[in-house]
């Protein structure tokens, strides 16, 4: 296999994701390779943990050279936000990196996790996995922002045990050809995940969002709502499955991905479905995909708004939404200015909000 790769690409072994301070009290982060190397047994169990990994994750196991493990002791509950940024090396020459993160929290701990994916060169690939393994009532927050230009494959794999308590915020900002998989496996009983999306696309953009929960267990809840606005010549993909296992009874279960088009060129398909096996179940799926609601652009013209500010002001309404369940403060303000930034008129978006 490497040497399939290393025909492909001039590799060569990237450091770990950078953070952005220094870890809080009581939070150990250590690299992935120095445990691999010294202590083994700590990860038994902990990498793949979702089982064996498949296509470019099995790729990211095989050739991933460093990476973070962010561990949180029971009972530690982290006020400030751990910051993560994956920053994108320009280069003249075709390559790949391999982003890894391990986080995992003991029983009652809570976290905020935010990672950053920026920088980018259509030259590079970046093929990155992330899993997160949850103690019983254990919480964590994770907020993904994808602003690469370059060529990008992401998984997350989240393992839940007992009354634990998983967000998901994914925010896209463009990217010449993205893939992002979010993957739940909710094993203990009153397990909650909450995996929210945003992607904002134009020109020729690529970007393809895959999620994946499994109820493998009874009482456990699960919520998914993607919202996505395609300009230009951009292709948009969501693809959501919520799979019900025989045991999972009592099991609350919601999809929901909305999509806004803005040109005649603009593509999205999106593919929300569910695989139920249990028949004491509440579960619902649903997709939309049109153009800004002509009644409220009339509402917003016959009080004097420029028809170019009214879309503007309806485009940043449909996704702020979703940015402002982001529980952080200045996480929620800092997204709320990474969508202004695509988003025309943002000065006078700013005055009127």
């Amino acid at each position: 296999m490497r040497s399939l790769v290393d025909a492909a690409f001039s590799s060569e072994p990237e450091s770990a994701p950078e953070l952005a301070s220094a870890p809080p009290e009581g939070v150990t982060v250590r690299s992935l390779r120095d445990v691999l190397e010294t202590e083994p047994g700590l990860l038994e169990g902990r990498l793949d943990l979702a089982g064996g990994p498949t296509h470019f994750a099995a790729l990211n196991t095989a050739l991933f050279a460093d990476g973070l493990w962010i561990d949180v002791p029971a009972g530690l509950c982290v006020e400030q936000p751990i910051q993560l940024s994956h920053a994108i090396r320009a280069s003249s020459e075709p390559g790949v990196t391999y982003p890894r993160v391990l986080v995992t929290l003991g029983e009652n701990a809570e976290l905020d996790l935010i990672e950053s994916y920026i920088g980018g060169d259509p030259k590079q690939l970046t093929n990155s996995v992330v899993e997160v393994d949850l103690g019983p009532n254990a919480k964590l927050s994770h907020v993904r922002v994808h602003q690469n230009e370059g060529l990008q494959v992401g998984r997350v794999d989240v393992r839940q045990s007992a009354d634990s308590r998983y967000r998901s915020t994914v925010v896209t900002l463009g990217g010449a050809l993205l893939r992002c998989d979010v993957r739940c496996l909710l094993d203990g009983k009153g397990a909650e995940c909450q995996l929210d999306g945003v992607y904002l696309l134009d020109g020729e953009d690529l970007v393809d969002h895959h999620t994946r929960v499994e109820h493998r267990a009874p009482h456990c809840r699960s919520e998914q709502t993607y919202r996505g606005i395609i300009d230009g010549k951009a292709t948009a993909v969501f693809d959501g499955i919520v799979v019900v296992h025989r045991d999972a009874q009592k099991t609350e279960a919601h999809q929901e991905n909305r999509n806004l088009l803005l040109s005649e060129s603009a593509t999205v398909h999106t593919k929300p479905h569910l695989e139920i096996d249990a028949d004491d179940v509440i579960c619902s799926h649903g997709a939309t995909v049109g153009s800004l609601d002509d009644e409220q652009l009339f509402y917003l013209r016959a009080r004097g708004v420029p028809k170019e500010l009214a879309h503007a002001m309806l485009t940043y309404a449909f996704l702020k939404s979703i940015v402002d369940r982001v529980t952080h403060e200045p996480t929620r303000a800092t997204l709320r200015e990474a969508l202004l930034a695509r988003i025309p008129h943002a000065e006078a978006i700013r005055g009127i909000t």
